[in-house]
């Protein structure tokens, strides 16, 4: 083994990236990453055709199939024998979202069958589906909860946040693939505890008993996932607790959806309900508002016990604060399930006053924990200034959140190039800083300077790319004046006064050939 693999095999083994290796090009037909490709998109072409459920549907229409055959035979040549292809593909949320993207659309395929025609039992009873129409209406009423949520943990992704398809991915998994499971598994628990056909106490006893430790275990999943494959990037606690409110706000988007739209077909089905839209309204209002905060609240749980585990040196600590942070979050869910499911609204105003105390309280301990975030990044900058490294000034504008941001928005307006080279300057500012602080408490060993050296070195070619500082500049710079040209003059228009007639020069002059100099004697 070569001494740039062992330095490599140690800084994965600290949670860093890699370091690039420079070496001989090898052939296209001997890099595993092309074959890796292949192999992905012909496996997704074929389960799409011949697997899966829609596979009837999609054989019978050249429309459906013929797009699907053309984008599996160009996209792997795109990504491979292309320079922005291979830029991609080198990417490892690239794979994340080449696997977990068309399973999500899988899972969401299989629950629309599951939840729309309707359900005959053994004794004759009968469940509605749901119809299209009412999965619009729920889904129109469901967003902009998600919405509202989802800006609030992105802002919270601020020091060193995740990519955007980050960001999408973590939500579907919570959207298609937590629901998915927690779908299946509560149902046949709930057909496990049940005790006649058509019960709603078994629906009640797997929502208390079940759903809790299944719909938290399928949410935090992906944590855990991001984790490992991830590691390197995941440097803030915050993010880790951003990313578990997003996945969180998936599950609880599509929950949303089925139980709105559940209402109202049962309302539309009851002759005794006159306006099914107030009746849907109602639940829109007590789930999606009054208590729109209990998944994000539980799932938060289980980031706080994964970011507590991912900080600490002891192997016990690691252990425990993730067990401990999932058992809180389930106990939590139990108690919320098991409280509405069995009281009538009036009596759950004293639990819900008390659900809204908690969640003040972790919001101001979020709120906290960004400044703390911004106190950690100046001290750790401080000590490569102290080096010689970096300047005072940088500390200052990096180290302060509103600065950072301030300099982001100024930057927008000097071009894309620009807040694009700026953006990274400021990620790799974030990195260094808490990789130093990694350092600094001992989780991360040697190859942590190796990696410190190589964010430098890629500080210095970004500073004359970027945006380094806004003191003294307007927010929108000025504009180029363009040079003026002399306009073509139009037949017979004159140029304009002529300069006046002087007299024609006279050589020797007065005092001299030029009239500058005495005459020569």
């Amino acid at each position: 083994m070569t001494e740039a693999r062992i330095s490599n095999r140690l800084r994965v083994l600290n949670g860093l990236p890699k370091a690039v290796v420079s070496g001989s090009q090898r052939p296209w037909y001997t890099d595993a990453k092309v074959w890796a490709t292949f192999g992905a998109v012909a496996v997704m072409v074929v389960a799409s055709l011949f697997l899966a459920q829609w596979r009837h549907w999609v054989l019978a229409r050249p429309v459906a199939w013929v797009p699907i055959v053309v984008v599996g035979v160009a996209l792997p040549f795109f990504l491979n024998f292309t320079r922005a292809g291979r830029w991609v593909r080198d990417k490892p949320v690239f794979w994340l979202a080449l696997i977990l993207l068309p399973l999500y659309f899988a899972g969401l395929y299989s629950e629309y069958w599951m939840m729309h025609p309707d359900v005959v039992f053994e004794d004759g009873s009968r469940s509605l589906g749901i119809s299209n129409e009412a999965i619009r209406k729920g889904a129109f009423y469901a967003v902009w909860t998600a919405l509202a949520y989802s800006v609030l943990f992105i802002w919270l992704d601020r020091f060193r946040a995740s990519q955007p398809m980050v960001w999408l991915l973590v939500f579907g998994w919570g959207a298609a693939a937590s629901t998915w499971f927690s779908l299946h598994v509560n149902t046949w628990m709930g057909q496990a505890m049940a005790t006649r056909e058509a019960n709603a106490d078994s629906g009640a006893r797997a929502a208390v008993f079940s759903a809790p430790f299944v719909e938290e275990f399928a949410k935090a999943t992906v944590l855990i996932l991001l984790v490992i494959l991830w590691r390197n990037r995941i440097v803030s606690r915050l993010s880790i607790i951003a990313l578990a409110g997003l996945s969180a706000i998936g599950f609880a988007f599509v929950e949303n959806i089925l139980y709105y739209s559940r209402v109202w077909m049962q309302a539309t089905n009851d002759i005794t309900i006159a306006n099914p839209d107030e009746t849907m309204l109602e639940l829109v209002m007590l789930r999606g508002v009054y208590t729109s905060f209990g998944h994000p609240l539980f799932t938060i749980m289980t980031g706080a016990g994964l970011a507590i585990g991912l900080g600490a040196r002891s192997k016990i600590v690691r252990v425990l604060a993730p067990v401990g942070g999932f058992m809180l979050a389930c106990f939590g869910h139990m108690l919320f399930n098991g409280l509405s499911s069995t009281n009538p609204i009036e009596a759950l105003m004293m639990p819900w006053y008390m659900a809204l105390a908690l969640v003040g309280v972790i919001t101001i301990s979020l709120i906290v924990s960004v400044a703390g975030n911004g106190q950690i990044i100046r001290a750790r900058l401080t000590d490569y200034q102290r080096a010689g490294w970096i300047g005072p000034r940088e500390v200052e504008l990096f180290g302060g959140p509103l600065r950072r941001a301030r300099l982001l928005f100024w930057s927008i307006f000097r071009g894309p190039k620009k807040w694009w080279h700026t953006a990274k300057l400021v990620r790799r500012y974030t990195e260094l800083a808490y990789l130093r602080d990694k350092m600094t408490r001992g989780t991360v060993g040697a190859p942590g300077d190796d990696r410190a050296h190589d964010i430098l070195h890629e500080i210095e070619t970004l500073r004359p790319k970027a945006l380094t500082d806004y003191t003294g500049l307007p927010l929108l710079p000025p504009r180029r004046k363009k040079r003026a040209y002399p306009s073509e003059l139009l037949p017979g228009e004159s140029p304009g006064p002529l300069t006046s007639h002087y007299p024609a020069p006279t050589a020797p002059g007065p005092a001299g050939v030029g009239g500058n100099w005495p005459a020569p004697r």
